[in-house]
C-alpha cells in the first residue's frame, strides 16, 4: 500500500532522512493527545465555572498537560529542523559521490542543469515540505483525538463533524491530485527554463555581439518563462481558492453543529459550549492540515523528479571501483597505449565516430607535441589518455602493468591537467602542504607576483585574463608534483614573449623534472622544441618525427 506522504516522497525520507519517522509519527500523536487533553481540560473547567465550582483538579493538571505539549513541541521542532537539514545534506553528498564514481561521460549525460535543479531546487522544495509535515502530523492527531472526544460529547455532533470533516479532506485532495499533473508538466518546463537561463549566462559575450541572436533568444526564454508563469499560476490560484473554500465550509460546519444538532438531540443544550469549542478546535486543525496540501503537491513532484534522477544515475554505465594505491611513489618510467579504441555510442549517425586503435608508448622527461584539426578526435584521444573515459578495447598500461578498472582513479593521479575549458579553483586544493616559498617562486617566474598571491591556501585575485589564470593553473600543475603534465592548448592565449618563454624554457624545466610533457598546440614556429610531435587525424594517432 502507498504510504500516505506519496511512495517518492516516502522513499527519500527513508533512505536520506536525517530522523525516524516511526518516532515523528509518535510524536505528533503524543502532541496531539497533549492538545485533545488541553480541550478536555478547558471544556471541563468552563463547566464547572458555570456550576459556580472551582476546578481544582483540571487546574492541577492543565500546566503539567501544558508543560508536557511545550516539551514535545520542542522536541519535534528540533528533529525536524536537524533531520531536515540532515536530508538535504546527506543527498547532495549522495549525489556528488555517485557522480564522482563515474566517468565524464556520465557526468555528461546526466547534464550539470539536471544536477543543480537536484541538488538546488528540488531539494529545497522537499525540505521545505518536510518543515510543514511535522505540523501536518500533529493537526492530524489532534483533529482525531478531537473527532473521539466530539463523539464522547455528543454521538451526532461527532458523526457530523467527521463525515464533513473527512468530505472536506477528500474534496481538496481531489482538486490537488487533478492540478499535480500540471504542475508536474511546469516543474519539467520550469527546468527546461533553468538550462536556458544558465545558456544565456554562458554565451554572455556572444549574446552581446549579435543583437538579432540577442533578441530571439531573449524572446525565447520570455515565451516559455510566460507560458510556465501562468500554468503555476492557475494551477496554484485554483489550489488555493480551493483551500478558501475550505474555509468557508468549515465555519460553515461549526455553524451546522450548533444548528442541526439540537433538532436531532433533545439534551444538546447541555454540551453545546464544550461541542462548540472543540469544533473550533478541529476547525484550526482542519484547516492547517489543508493549508499544507500545496505545499505538500510540489513536494511530491520534487520526489518524483529526484527519484527519476537518482534512477537515471544509477542506470548509467561507468560506476568505478575504490582507487587502489599501485603506482603511489612509484618512478613512471612509460605509458603505454595498445589498441586503445572508444566509440561513441549515442551517435546517431551510420557510422559514429571512433578513435582508435591507438598504439603508442610516452616515457619521462620528453616532450610530446600534438596536433590536429577542429573534429579529428584530440580531445577523445587526451580523454582516452588521462583516463576520463574508458576505452571499449585495448590496454593501458603503466611501467608495463596494465590498468585495471579499480586502478582508475589512482591512474588518473598521475596526472595534472591545463584543459583548454579548464577550471581554476579558489583554493589550492589537495595541496595543504605545499612550500610557500615554492609557491612565490612560481609566481615570480611565471610573472604573475603583482596579480596575485596566495594566502592561507587561497588566491586573493582571479579576476585576471584568460593567460593570467593559465599561468595560475600551470603553477597549481608543477606544484602537484605528478609524473605527467598535459597542456591544451595553454599558450593559445599568451602574449608572444610570454610565448616564446614558455616553449624555450618553462617546457624544458618540465622535462629536467623527468616529467612526461604532452602539449596539444598548433605553435608551428616552436615544433622544434618537442622531442616528439604527433598527430591526431580521423581518430588516428600518428607520429611526424622523432629524434
Amino acid at each position: 500500500m502507498q504510504s500516505p506522504l506519496g511512495s517518492d516522497l516516502y522513499f527519500l525520507l527513508r533512505k536520506f532522512g536525517g530522523f525516524n519517522l516511526k518516532r515523528t509519527f509518535y510524536t505528533a500523536a503524543l502532541v496531539g493527545l497533549c492538545n485533545a487533553s488541553l480541550i478536555v481540560l478547558i471544556n471541563e473547567a468552563a463547566t464547572e465555572i458555570a456550576d459556580q465550582k472551582t476546578p481544582t483538579i483540571v487546574y492541577l493538571l492543565f500546566f503539567p498537560v501544558l508543560l508536557c505539549q511545550i516539551l514535545l513541541l520542542r522536541l519535534s521542532n528540533r528533529e525536524n529542523v536537524t533531520g531536515t537539514q540532515t536530508f538535504v545534506h546527506r543527498l547532495r553528498m549522495h549525489v556528488l559521490g555517485k557522480v564522482l564514481r563515474n566517468d565524464l561521460l556520465t557526468l555528461e549525460a546526466l547534464g550539470i542543469g539536471q544536477i543543480m535543479r537536484t541538488l538546488n531546487r528540488d531539494s529545497h522544495v522537499i525540505s521545505q515540505a518536510m518543515l510543514a509535515l511535522v505540523p501536518v502530523l500533529q493537526s492530524t492527531a489532534v483533529f482525531i483525538f478531537a473527532i473521539f472526544y466530539l463523539f464522547f460529547l455528543s454521538l451526532t455532533a461527532g458523526l457530523i463533524v467527521s463525515t464533513v470533516g473527512l468530505l472536506i479532506v477528500a474534496y481538496f485532495s481531489k482538486n490537488a491530485r487533478e492540478r499535480f499533473v500540471t504542475l508536474d508538466n511546469a516543474w519539467v518546463e520550469e527546468g527546461l527554463i533553468s538550462e536556458k537561463m544558465a545558456e544565456f549566462l554562458s554565451g554572455f559575450k556572444e549574446i552581446k555581439m549579435n543583437s538579432a541572436r540577442a533578441r530571439d533568444l531573449s524572446l525565447e526564454l520570455l515565451h516559455k518563462s510566460r507560458d510556465v508563469s501562468n500554468v503555476k499560476a492557475i494551477a496554484l490560484i485554483n489550489l488555493t481558492n480551493n483551500y478558501s473554500a475550505v474555509q468557508v465550509l468549515v465555519y460553515i460546519l461549526v455553524g451546522a453543529t450548533i444548528t442541526v444538532v439540537p433538532i436531532l438531540s433533545d439534551t444538546f443544550y447541555l454540551e453545546v459550549m464544550p461541542v462548540t469549542t472543540t469544533s473550533l478546535f478541529v476547525v484550526g486543525s482542519l484547516t492547517g492540515m489543508v493549508q499544507a496540501l500545496p505545499l505538500l503537491s510540489e513536494s511530491k513532484i520534487a520526489s518524483q523528479d529526484v527519484r527519476r534522477f537518482l534512477a537515471k544515475l544509477e542506470g548509467l554505465s561507468g560506476s568505478e571501483a575504490r582507487a587502489s594505491k599501485e603506482w603511489h611513489n612509484e618512478d613512471i618510467k612509460s605509458i603505454a597505449f595498445e589498441n586503445l579504441s572508444f566509440k561513441f555510442k549515442n551517435n546517431a549517425e551510420d557510422h559514429p565516430f571512433a578513435v582508435g586503435p591507438v598504439n603508442y608508448k610516452f616515457e619521462p622527461g620528453l616532450a610530446y607535441f600534438v596536433r590536429g584539426d577542429n573534429g579529428s578526435g584530440k580531445t577523445t584521444v587526451m580523454r582516452l589518455l588521462t583516463g576520463l573515459i574508458a576505452p571499449d578495447s585495448g590496454k593501458i598500461l603503466v611501467n608495463g602493468r596494465i590498468v585495471s578498472p579499480s586502478d582508475s582513479q589512482a591512474y588518473r593521479n598521475l596526472f595534472s591537467c591545463i584543459f583548454s575549458d579548464f577550471h581554476l579553483f579558489g583554493r589550492l586544493y589537495g595541496l595543504s602542504s605545499v612550500d610557500d616559498e615554492r609557491v612565490k617562486f612560481w609566481l615570480n617566474k611565471l610573472g604573475i607576483a603583482e596579480k596575485v598571491s596566495v594566502i592561507d591556501g587561497k588566491f586573493d585575485n582571479l579576476n585576471l585574463s584568460t593567460g593570467q589564470r593559465k599561468r595560475i593553473a600551470l603553477m597549481v600543475a608543477v606544484l602537484e608534483e605528478r609524473p605527467i603534465i598535459v597542456l591544451d592548448e595553454w599558450a593559445s592565449d599568451q602574449d608572444p614573449p610570454f610565448r616564446k618563454f614558455f616553449y624555450e624554457t618553462i617546457i624544458p624545466e618540465l622535462k629536467a623534472l623527468n616529467k612526461i610533457v604532452i602539449a596539444i598546440t598548433h605553435d608551428e614556429n616552436y615544433f622544434s622544441y618537442a622531442d616528439h610531435l604527433l598527430r591526431i587525424e580521423s581518430g588516428q594517432l600518428t607520429e611526424d618525427f622523432h629524434p
